[in-house]
């Protein structure tokens, strides 16, 4: 069983896939390999599978099944997690009957909202891929939906799974086509289980603080983390939320050059940052809280050191010593930050925490993972070795996040049966959790958003005293989901930052980046109020003063990696001009936060503009567009009001006076009638011909950023209008698809 995710939600199927298999086809976890990422289980591994079916077939011993859950995330694209694999499965050399003993079933994720195109375009890409490489598929490829009612992709999943996948699989079992093989003898399986209930997955042990570690003073900091006494810990428990491609840096913060791919998959805990800016850039008045954030990049956290292979240490530094020239990251990436919960949603959870567990909060505790114990955890990353609870809580489990049917499942065991509704209660979880209950499960969890600490606050059975609690800390600490980092666009460039120096701060170490964070807070249909976990924790962080001293109060922890703008084009023309400079002419189309990457791009250009200074630029030569505005750029940019929330207007309407921007707003509630939208906005610029003259006549680039939906009418509307000019639709797509592959045209959108 393998997986391809992004935010976790296909790796949460198969760990429900897991459980179901057992309770209704007798497969336990035992009998299945692999329960990790396809990249983790690796794409040599992979592939090799079909070699070795193809020995079991010739030995007519077992078979192997393939259950896999591929996730679509941006414009169609593969998830992180499966890139190597995939890009090995692309490869044209591998045999046309490299998988002909293979089988297998495959559960697809997407959103409908981005197209049907895009709707589950990963899983059908793999699955057509392995059907080209002579694998069978044991029965229908399933597709969730992220929008269905009642638990999103999850209430398909279990339609497809009684359906379609446990019936096909018990008629195989049979009728002798599968073979249900433990890893573990029959004899001893029942030892297994039994020593599965006596062996938790963690031991836990409350020391004295003269036993922690070295017994070293505690520096009076904000955060647990940054404490010496535990700061390898967590730098060992954060690197496992490391971004499969984020970029790897030195001691004085160059970014290292990925040398081969292998290093793509190296984890390495996160950079340190310092708020140094951290503005609203919306009205006072305005329902939407936008902030303009600026994070000073000062250090990174130390884990422990990765093996590194005998002899190449020496000849890697010295590549990377020929490589201290690239920008601290680029235009159009992406940064991942780790958040925190707040102080009073930890003591609120602590309090819902029976008495054993919670007069411990505050008491050094040594975490010890249990190698012994047959199954490692779905649900979360090793735990520091050392730190407390309630640092613990704070800032490495994810107590804001709704908890899944299968944790729900999971805590009905430890409802005491000694109190009032301790029966009832196990009953109504049980209920939640399964597929009957799926509408009880969409009303109780996620129209009303209720978390780990509002779920142990109304069953209040778990903590239930009278003669004993079930709930103990290793039992907590098995149950609980690893915080999970959050990816932000990028809306600054590297390169505009150190020609134009906006900053007043001065940068001795490390480099400086922009975020453009839309605040996530409102009310349930029953009126509970709710928030975002990342961007209610940046909004809260007060920005340094003092670049030297400082309590903690405003570090953050983050990765940085590529986006979906990797090849903006910056060679200039042979002939520039002010509004004519750049060889490629871009649009950008946005809508509220997706400015951000198109901001990166933007200031990018303007930053090499400015390097190459106004001694290139011949004000005598024509432009295309009579010189009234910009070629170059052209901004297409939608919000609800130019008074209240056009983000970065200011600098926009500088760079449309200076020629250096066209800029085609799209105010939708500032319209006297209906509302205009980016994807109208675009459509009707220049006549109704904008689109087609500068794709087809100016070989220019596209790039839209913002919601799913947005970013699919733009893209329904370029294909429009180019199908009207080229003769068909499909002869858009082709394009558009080939621009795609130049790097001239793409998508990041989120929903």
């Amino acid at each position: 069983m393998l997986w391809a995710t992004q935010s976790g939600r296909a790796k949460a199927c198969a760990r429900r896939t897991i459980r179901l298999l057992h309770s209704s086809l007798g497969i336990t976890p035992n009998n299945i390999q692999g329960q990790c990422s396809f990249d983790d289980f690796g794409a040599d591994r992979f592939l090799s599978l079909g070699r070795q079916q193809q020995q079991q077939q010739q030995q007519k011993t077992k078979s192997l099944l393939l259950i896999m859950f591929v996730s679509t995330t941006g414009d169609a694209e593969q998830c992180t997690s499966i890139a190597s694999t995939w890009s090995k499965l692309l490869s044209k050399s591998l045999s046309q009957t490299t998988f002909q003993y293979c089988q297998f079933a495959l559960f697809s994720l997407g959103d409908r909202a981005y197209g049907p195109d895009a709707f589950c375009a990963a899983g059908r890409k793999v699955a057509a891929r392995l059907n080209q490489l002579s694998a069978m598929p044991i029965c229908t490829l399933g597709y969730g939906d992220d929008g269905s009612l009642n638990g999103g992709v999850f209430a398909d999943l279990d339609v497809w799974l009684e359906e379609h996948l446990f019936p096909t699989l018990k008629i195989m079992i049979e009728t002798g086509q599968l073979n249900i093989v433990d890893n573990t003898s029959s004899s001893s399986s029942l030892l297994q289980a039994k020593h599965d209930v006596e062996v938790k997955m963690y031991t836990v042990k409350a020391i004295h603080q003269s036993d922690a570690i070295a017994g070293k003073e505690v520096a009076l900091l904000q955060h647990e983390w940054q404490n010496e006494r535990y700061q390898q810990h967590y730098a060992n428990h954060f690197k496992h939320s490391c971004p499969p491609t984020a970029y790897h840096y030195n001691a004085e913060l160059r970014r290292k050059p990925n040398l081969d791919s292998s290093q793509l998959h190296c984890k390495t805990p996160p950079l340190i940052g310092r708020v140094s800016v951290n503005n609203r850039i919306t009205a006072d008045d305005w329902m939407q809280n936008t902030r303009h954030i600026r994070i000073h990049v000062t250090s990174s956290m130390k884990g422990d050191k990765p093996p590194t292979q005998l002899g190449t240490r020496t000849v890697i530094e010295e590549q990377e010593s020929l490589h201290f020239l690239l920008p601290s990251y680029q235009a159009g990436d992406v940064a991942t930050i780790l958040p925190s919960n707040p102080k009073s949603l930890v003591s609120r959870f602590l309090s819902v925490l029976p008495t054993t567990i919670r007069s411990i909060a505050d008491k050094t505790i040594h975490i010890q993972y249990n190698p012994n114990h047959s199954q490692t955890s779905m649900n979360n990353h090793p735990w520091p070795q050392y730190c407390t609870l309630r640092g613990l809580l704070t800032h490495c489990a994810d107590i804001q996040s709704l908890p899944e049917r299968e944790d729900l499942f999971a805590l009905s065991s430890y409802c005491n049966p000694n109190h009032d509704d301790g029966k009832d209660q196990r009953e109504k979880l049980i209920s939640l959790s399964e597929t009957s209950g799926a509408s009880l499960y969409g009303d109780y969890i996620i129209r009303e958003k209720r978390n780990w600490v509002d779920v142990l606050y109304d069953f209040d059975s778990i903590r239930y005293e009278q003669d004993g609690v079930k709930l103990t800390l290793e039992d907590l600490l098995s149950l609980l989901p690893s915080l999970a980092p959050r990816h932000f666009s990028i809306a600054s460039s590297p390169s505009f930052l150190q020609v134009n120096n906006r900053s007043p701060t001065v940068i001795s170490k490390g480099f400086e980046l922009e975020l453009c964070v839309a605040v996530v807070e409102g009310r349930t249909p029953f009126g509970r109020p709710y928030t975002g976990c990342c961007s209610k924790y940046l909004e809260s962080i007060t920005p340094c003063s003092d670049q030297t001293t400082s309590d903690g109060s405003d570090a953050v922890r983050l990765w940085i990696h590529p986006g979906s703008f990797s090849k903006l084009p910056l060679e200039i023309r042979e002939y520039p001009t002010m509004q004519a400079y750049f060889s490629t002419p871009v649009i950008y189309v946005g809508a509220g936060t997706g400015i951000a990457p198109l901001r990166s791009l933007i200031l990018e250009r303007e930053a090499t503009r400015m390097k190459n200074g106004a001694a290139h630029i011949l004000p005598s030569v024509a432009t295309v567009n009579n010189g009234d505005e910009s070629d170059d750029n052209i901004l297409v940019f939608g919000c609800r009001s130019k008074a209240k929330d056009y983000y970065y207007g200011e600098e926009w309407e500088e760079f449309v006076t200076t020629k250096r921007l066209r800029i085609i707003p799209a105010f939708s509630r500032d319209q006297k009638v209906g509302k205009l939208y980016a994807q109208r906005a675009l459509r009707e610029a220049g006549g109704g011909k904008l689109i087609v003259q500068h794709i087809l006549e100016h070989n220019g680039a596209v790039y839209i950023a913002g919601g799913s939906k947005m970013a699919r009418a733009v893209k329904d509307e370029i294909i429009e209008a180019l199908a009207s000019t080229l003769g068909s639709e499909k002869t858009a797509k082709k394009l558009l698809n080939k621009l795609k592959r130049a790097g001239q045209f793409s998508i990041e959108a989120w929903s």
